[in-house]
């Protein structure tokens, strides 16, 4: 299917998909552009570009739920694509030598990436498992806690990569540019709400399979 063919929703997906080696690029190299030893520029331009991903998975969201695609490839890869843009920025803030430099912090961050990572495939592994279940909230009507711990576990995956980026060069002290302070509490934040969540779809999703065959046993 030729792209001016395809619905807005499908479109913006491509285009958040195709916008993931750009920011992924300036995340891990610098281009010799330090600023001053912060590698101000590459920052700006990695961060900006990530928010503007999130900027397009908002708006692409909202049509997808407007024209109802809830189900299908689209929707299948909306889901993947939402998993792509984080784990992307992600490894290649692993990977980056400027963004996270040799100490404490750099292995904290990969440690919790690994927790991010594992609570993501467990979300996708459940709603790829069950055709019924709803791509957003795991299960159709789900219970407004499991909603709420999902959009926050997103939003401070999201919030980690900015902050983790931008920080060196938002604040001039050096408890933030050398121990990474406000990068710790919001790293420590997503995990934390990264592992609830995971933890709480287990349960909802082990709570389901019981109720529906308990029902089907009737």
């Amino acid at each position: 299917m030729k792209l001016k063919d395809m619905e807005a929703p499908a479109k913006l997906t491509v285009v958040r998909l195709a916008m993931i080696p750009l920011f992924m690029i300036f995340t891990v190299y610098g281009f010799g552009m330090d600023g001053g030893g912060k590698f101000t520029w590459p920052r700006i331009i990695a961060a900006s570009l990530f928010l503007l991903t999130c900027i397009v998975h908002f708006i692409d969201s909202r049509l997808m739920r407007g024209r109802d695609i809830t189900k299908g490839f689209w929707a299948f890869l909306d889901v993947v694509a939402d998993r792509m843009v984080i784990f992307s920025a992600l490894f290649a803030i692993c990977f980056s030598g400027y963004v996270l430099q040799e100490g404490f912090y750099r292995h904290f961050f990969f440690w919790s990436t690994a927790v991010i990572v594992f609570r993501e495939f467990v979300v996708l592994g459940i709603c790829l498992t069950e055709s019924s279940l709803n791509v957003d909230y795991l299960f159709e009507g789900g219970a407004k806690l499991q909603k709420i711990l999902l959009r926050a576990a997103s939003f401070l995956q999201g919030l980690c990569v900015v902050v983790v980026i931008l920080e060196p060069i938002m604040f001039s002290a050096s408890i933030f540019c050398n121990f990474r302070l406000l990068s710790l509490i919001v790293t420590s934040l997503t995990v934390a709400a990264s592992v609830v969540s995971c933890l709480y779809g287990i349960i909802a999703y082990k709570n389901y399979i019981i109720k529906r065959e308990s029902g089907s046993g009737e």
